[in-house]
């Protein structure tokens, strides 16, 4: 069970980690990000694409279209739960990190634009 779903999911996984570790990462030896906010472009596009990967990984590299109800499960409400659980692990747990609430708002905001992303391909997919 575990290793089919290791299998099934390791690019999600994958991905999971790599945002835990730039999450958790210290950012004070960082150059000057290029424009204001910057982070916030990096936290939106991170979870959109972990929204990406997650339904990616769901239709088993785009050969077969899934539920709407399992999108939105998967692809929407895991990275949002995800992000918000990586906010509150900075805020409680760190001491070079704090918890954001516009980091979790953007993180949101790229997994519902994910969402609409996968709800759009996936509709393409029970097209064909």
């Amino acid at each position: 069970m575990i290793i089919t779903l290791l299998k099934k999911y390791w690019i999600t996984i994958s991905l999971s980690a790599l945002i835990l570790v730039l999450c958790f990462m210290n950012t004070a030896e960082l150059p000057e990000a290029p424009m204001t906010n910057f982070d916030k472009l990096v936290h939106l596009l991170m979870f959109m694409g972990l929204s990406g990967v997650v339904f990616f990984d769901n239709t088993n590299y785009l050969r077969k279209p899934v539920s709407r109800q399992r999108i939105f499960w998967s692809s929407f409400l895991f990275p949002v739960l995800f992000s918000g659980f990586i906010e509150i692990m900075q805020e409680y747990f760190t001491t070079n990190r704090t918890g954001d609430w516009m980091d979790f708002l953007f993180d949101s905001i790229g997994a519902t634009i994910g969402l609409i992303v996968c709800l759009l391909i996936n509709r393409r997919l029970v097209l064909r």
